[in-house]
């Protein structure tokens, strides 16, 4: 069996026997493991999308591995600073992995298991969305209330967006504490923020301690026993 816990304050995986005796943890260090795509029982290898492995990305964006069940040979198959979507084959040979940022096109391979490219299958055509005027949002990491940990976030400016003006600024605010209203990669749930901006203000989206599971236990579970409060700490 193989059993998700954060036992050691990260979202991990171990292995179990079927009479529930620890084999092995297979997965281990600072980041969160979210979901088994596929296991391929011949060659005992384990496959699982994970968040906040690779270094110098925004630690929610999603990326696919392979890791053998005895925790040997953890190997990253879709490199690339996005956030990637994926769905695995049955077989486990195969998985379709679509990558993207708030501030990128949409973009859809096949690769193999093993991480190789097979094919392009289509990239988004946003032509006709840019001719009407349309402009990315921003990202952007602040510091939370305690000086110390990172905070992400995304900034919605109006099309027609001038430096030399002052704008009122709005916070779109959801704290949690099993989620953040803050968009990862380029979809149809940014557009309430957008047409809010171009009403005239600049929008802001940032995560807070208390807020997504997707980083270490201690994380999400700031707000524990004081969910009136925790969530402003960060939005000040």
């Amino acid at each position: 069996m193989v059993h998700w816990s954060e036992r050691d304050g990260w979202g991990h995986y171990y292995h179990y026997d079927t009479n529930g005796k620890l084999i092995n943890q297979i997965t281990k260090g600072s980041f969160h493991c979210e979901e088994i795509t596929g296991i391929d029982p011949t060659t005992q290898t384990l496959f699982f999308t994970a968040s906040g492995r690779e270094k110098n990305e925004d630690p929610y964006y999603l990326h696919h591995y392979s890791v053998n069940l005895n925790g040997n040979g953890i190997k990253l198959l879709n490199p690339g600073n996005f956030d990637h979507q994926i769905e695995m084959s049955e077989s486990s040979k195969y998985f379709v992995n679509n990558s993207s940022r708030v501030n990128t096109t949409p973009e859809s391979v096949l690769l193999s298991s093993n991480g190789q490219k097979v094919m392009t299958l289509e990239k988004a055509d946003l032509s006709l969305l840019f001719a009407a005027g349309y402009k990315f949002p921003e990202p952007f990491k602040v510091k939370a209330g305690d000086g110390t940990t990172d905070l992400y976030g995304v900034m919605y400016k109006p099309f027609d967006f001038d430096s030399t003006r002052t704008y009122p600024i709005v916070e779109y605010v959801y704290p949690g504490p099993q989620t953040e209203a803050v968009n990862k990669s380029f979809g149809r749930s940014m557009d309430r923020i957008d047409r809010l901006a171009q009403f005239g203000f600049i929008v802001v989206t940032v995560g807070n301690r208390g807020g997504h599971p997707s980083r270490s236990q201690w994380y999400h579970t700031y707000g524990y026993g004081n969910l009136r409060d925790y969530g402003l700490e960060d939005k000040r």
